[in-house]
């Protein structure tokens, strides 16, 4: 009960608004809420505990503590420590809080510094002060959700405009964006040893798909190769699409969660400076906060999603050193802006390393060379004085890093960068999965024929009405996977492909035209036998025939019906 003033303050705040004698709800409005209190409505009583409490710098952080880990209960968000961050920022510009050593922390901002946006003041060439710091938190939704400017003035459209794009990529378009970047170039939650056996297994079924293509005949170990490569295949395709799936319904499912959270809060985006913007080039910076305040309502959530998490954790961990600018389509795609003087801006500020721009020409890493160079003046050299002869010498090395620009077509791309999610060793694996996975797509058929060929086919009708024809017609819907073999000591040896024929005698035959051999060893017209071979192919390539599967005479099949 030592802050029970605190408590009398908040019951009369609600209490008047729910009367009608405030017009803005007790949290929105606070600060005004506790001026008119602590000028017109406090006690005695109540204005001798806040001098007690203020006394000492001790007695003031434990009014913080205590604001943070029990008052924030009574908000429609108890789990949002932001709550509590606003009203201390709130409450430390006015009296007598403006006075506490305690809240000297709370007046320049709340906080929750997100990524940097790059606005140019007045025809400035770009400046150390053009790159502004930006604060972003989301409070329960006092109205309608909107983004709200403070400490600057923006137009409320580009504010709407920035918030549908982040709307996007958490339930939209934009997500499947998103998931796409990810599932064609991102890393994924693999260990080590995972990552190098799915390489392999990838490189493995390219070799095969090789060693089948114009390695040596397989022979009796066709059926063998086959089965090893379409199980490894299959397996590792299994492997990604179940990976890519999970995370994908995880990221999705998450991000509905912030979507609707969104929809019911108002988000605070906090620029000091006092500046009027023109113009939409912080539209990326202001989506990517409000991405950023959304996940921070209620941090515990987070772990639902692999993606999400790596994402918000990279955000707020290497968040000083990012800056973006661009502007911002309400589908998440970025159109250029004037991008050499905000350059020069993050050069100038030296604590900025990475920036986020749309895909442009002045902002790839060759200009961004050339930029640094033009920025480089050279100094008077020194004269070097010779050390001790007794003193040591020791030598340094340094490199100054330089700014690092990404490019971006949308705000997805953005957010792969943000999250150290694009990986080379993933966009080179999946380029080698693609082509062999569209090398084994074509080469299915094939595959299966392989391994559960055809049945047997047998001899039917019609046979040939002409006398230097042989017709072998079979009852089969794969006549490519079987060819006719004629071995005879009257007739010429003849191999033969089962074609397809329309027309009056249509059928599925191979047609051999009969010639006598020259030096005939029996006398019999009759004499031949027709074998039906298995034919194997595997793409381009048809191998050595394979098992024969039916054997006939030729008296059989010339006395078969010609209709």
């Amino acid at each position: 009960m030592r802050f029970v003033w605190f408590w009398t303050f908040w019951h009369w705040s609600k209490e008047s608004f729910r009367y009608g004698s405030l017009l803005r709800s007790p949290l929105h409005g606070i600060g005004s809420h506790w001026d008119e209190w602590f000028r017109h409505e406090a006690s005695e009583g109540d204005l001798r505990a806040i001098e007690e409490a203020g006394r000492t710098k001790s007695t003031q952080r434990r009014f913080i503590a205590w604001l943070l880990r029990h008052w924030a209960g009574e908000t429609d968000w108890p789990r949002n420590q932001m709550v509590s961050r606003f009203v201390l920022g709130q409450l430390a510009h006015l009296p007598p809080f403006d006075k506490w050593q305690a809240f000297e922390n709370h007046r320049a901002g709340y906080g929750v510094v997100g990524i940097s946006a790059v606005v140019l003041g007045a025809e400035s060439p770009g400046q150390a002060e053009d790159v502004r710091r930006v604060e972003a938190l989301a409070l329960p939704a006092d109205g309608a959700p909107i983004i709200l400017p403070e400490g600057f003035q923006a137009d409320a459209g580009e504010m709407e405009t920035a918030r549908c794009a982040a709307s996007s990529v958490l339930r939209g378009k934009g997500l499947l964006v998103f998931l796409a970047l990810w599932i064609v170039g991102g890393r994924r939650p693999y260990p080590r040893w995972l990552k190098i056996a799915v390489a392999l297994g990838w490189l493995a079924v390219g070799g095969l798909i090789l060693y089948l293509l114009i390695g040596p005949e397989p022979g009796g170990r066709l059926f063998l190769w086959t089965a090893t490569l379409t199980a490894l295949w299959s397996g590792l395709m299994l492997v990604g699409v179940t990976v890519a799936a999970w995370h994908g319904f995880r990221a999705w499912r998450q991000g509905a969660v912030w979507a609707t959270r969104m929809e019911q809060c108002q988000v605070r985006m906090r620029m000091n400076g006092g500046l009027t913007i023109k113009g939409e080039s912080a539209g990326l910076p202001f989506c990517l906060n409000t991405l950023l305040a959304v996940s921070r309502v209620e941090p515990r959530l987070d772990c639902r999603s692999w993606l999400w998490q790596r994402f918000v954790r990279r955000l707020r961990a290497e968040r000083d050193i990012w800056a973006a600018t661009g502007v911002v389509t309400t589908d998440g795609y970025l159109r250029p802006v004037v991008l050499e003087p905000k350059l020069h801006a993050c050069l100038a500020h030296g604590g900025i390393k990475q920036i986020l721009t749309p895909r442009q020409s002045n902002a790839s890493p060759r200009a961004m060379i050339r930029l640094t160079a033009a920025r480089a003046t050279p100094g008077r050299e020194r004269e070097p004085v010779p050390p001790p002869a007794s003193a040591s010498r020791l030598g340094f090395a340094a490199e100054k890093p330089r700014l690092r620009t990404h490019c971006c077509r949308h705000v997805a791309q953005a957010m792969m960068a943000l999250g150290g999610l694009t990986s080379g060793w993933q966009k080179a694996v999946s380029a080698l999965a693609i082509i062999v996975s569209g090398a084994m797509l074509f080469a299915l058929p094939d595959l299966r024929a392989i391994l559960v060929p055809p049945p047997a086919p047998l001899a039917v009708s019609p046979s040939s009405p002409s006398p230097y024809y042989l017709w072998v017609s079979l009852d089969t819907k794969h006549p490519e996977r079987f060819q006719v073999v004629f071995e005879s000591e009257f007739w010429a040896n003849r191999r033969a492909e089962v074609t397809p024929h329309s027309g009056a005698n249509a059928s599925m035959r191979a047609e051999i035209f009969l010639h006598r051999l020259a030096g005939q060893t029996n006398p019999n017209g009759e004499d031949g036998t027709l074998w039906i071979e298995r034919r194997h192919h595997f793409l381009t390539r048809e191998y050595a025939p394979g098992e024969r599967v039916g054997r006939y005479s030729v008296a059989y099949l010339t006395r078969l019906p010609h209709e």
